[in-house]
C-alpha cells in the first residue's frame, strides 16, 4: 500500500525536481548564451498589435477566429527566448500542451517577416491527406490565445557571426491535432 508520503515525494519529483533539471540542462545547453531580450512583458502595445495583426489577417482568410493577447503564454515564450535556444522547448515550457513557433535571423527582421515565416507552408496543405505545419496550427479554428516573445542573441544560430533576432511564439489550445484538421483548417 502506498502512504500519503510517497505521493508527496513523487509529485515532488515529477513537478518540481525533474522540470528544474530540465530547466538546467537547457541552460547549460552547448548553444546557449547569455540573452539581453525583451522580454514579452516589456513588449510595446504596437510590438503586441503587429504579432496578433500579423497573425489574425492570417486567420481571417481561412475561417477562423481573432486571437486574443495571453500575457501568460507571452511570459513563457519569454522564458525561452532569454535562453537562446534556436529549437522547440520539448515540453519544459508548460504544463498544458501549446502549439509552439520559433524562428530566428540575423540582420534585420521585423515581426512581420518573422511571423511570415510560418506562412510559408501553407502551399504544401492538402486537405485530402493534412499535414501540420506552421502554417496550420497559425490558422487552427479552436486557437484563440497567443503570446510571444524576442530576444536578441548571440550564437543562437551557430555558425552565424553577429547577433540573431530570436521570436517565440506560443498557442493555446495547441493546434494541429491529428484528425482535427477538416474542421480546423480551411483553404
Amino acid at each position: 500500500m502506498y502512504t500519503l508520503s510517497y505521493f508527496v515525494a513523487l509529485f515532488t519529483a515529477l513537478f518540481v525536481a525533474f522540470p528544474a533539471i530540465f530547466r538546467a540542462q537547457a541552460l547549460a545547453a552547448p548553444h546557449s548564451s547569455v540573452a539581453k531580450a525583451r522580454r514579452a512583458v516589456d513588449l510595446s502595445n504596437a510590438d503586441i498589435h503587429t504579432f496578433l495583426d500579423a497573425h489574425n489577417t492570417v486567420r481571417a482568410q481561412h475561417g477562423a477566429p481573432a486571437l486574443s493577447w495571453s500575457p501568460s503564454l507571452a511570459q513563457k515564450a519569454a522564458f525561452w527566448a532569454d535562453l537562446c535556444l534556436f529549437r522547440n522547448s520539448g515540453g519544459l515550457l508548460q504544463t498544458e500542451p501549446y502549439g509552439e513557433h520559433i524562428v530566428a535571423a540575423t540582420g534585420d527582421f521585423p515581426i512581420r517577416a518573422a511571423v511570415g515565416t510560418f506562412m510559408a507552408d501553407k502551399d504544401k496543405y492538402d486537405p485530402a491527406n493534412p499535414s501540420y505545419t506552421h502554417w496550420t496550427q497559425v490558422v487552427w479554428k479552436s486557437t484563440t490565445e497567443l503570446g510571444c516573445a524576442i530576444a536578441s542573441c548571440r550564437n543562437a544560430l551557430p555558425g552565424q557571426p553577429g547577433r540573431e533576432t530570436l521570436y517565440v511564439c506560443l498557442y493555446n489550445p495547441a493546434g494541429n491535432v491529428i484528425g482535427q484538421a477538416p474542421e480546423n483548417v480551411q483553404l
